[in-house]
């Protein structure tokens, strides 16, 4: 009798590893799944670079001026910094009695945060500070007018503005942009005759500036 339990017991012990061998090999062809590999987080600071064209109008001649501008800046999720330099076209006024040859250059720091962004496209406000510098050369066209000689003027510019963006390709995108600049000691320009000094144009304080501007996202 006690060889017949001795041979239960190995038959119970030999079908418990078969099993065991059956189910480890049914494991091990069973398929694995892969682990996606962790997603690319986008940089938490885009350097980007801009050139395009501008126009505004600043209350000296009927169109005001347009010229062209080039910039770079740094953009974090919640705030872009901006720095832009405009170059204006020069701008000839002439009256009956002399005529300024104007020109206007700029250079500043703008600032903007997000409004809303929806896929490819960014809507932002923010607002810029600079130096705005005047140059002109006045010609006298009859006799008896006194002109001052070539200068330049600098003066303080300032204000908000806004921008819209698409970036249509991962390196590339177009921004408009819309400004209301307000312009601390800008020249009066005038002659001197027998009457003592005679403005002609003075300009506008607040002059408001579209840019269209190409953008590259290296």
């Amino acid at each position: 009798m006690a060889s017949g339990t001795v041979r239960l017991r190995l038959g119970v012990l030999g079908g418990l590893l078969a099993g065991s061998t059956s189910l480890a090999a049914k494991v091990a062809d069973a398929p694995v799944a892969e682990l996606a590999p962790p997603a690319q987080a986008s940089p938490s600071v885009q350097w980007q670079l801009l050139a395009g064209a501008l126009t505004s109008l600043d209350g000296y001649g009927s169109l005001g001026y347009q010229g062209g501008v080039i910039g770079s800046g740094w953009e974090l999720p919640r705030l872009r910094f901006r720095f832009q330099f405009m170059v204006g076209l020069p701008v000839r006024l002439e009256e009956a009695r002399t005529e300024v040859k104007l020109e206007q250059f700029a250079l500043g720091l703008w600032l903007d945060t997000p409004v809303l962004r929806s896929g490819e496209w960014r809507w932002a406000v923010g607002a810029g500070a600079g130096l705005l510098v005047f140059g002109r050369t006045a010609v006298p066209l009859v006799s008896g007018v006194d002109v001052a000689g070539p200068r330049y003027i600098p003066s303080f510019m300032t204000g908000p503005d806004t921008s819209l963006r698409w970036r249509f390709s991962r390196y590339f995108g177009v921004e408009g942009s819309l400004a209301m600049d307000v312009v601390f000691g800008r020249p009066i320009l005038g002659f001197v005759d027998a009457q003592g000094f005679q403005p002609f144009r003075e300009g506008w304080a607040v002059r408001p500036r579209l840019n269209v501007t190409m953008m590259l996202f290296p």
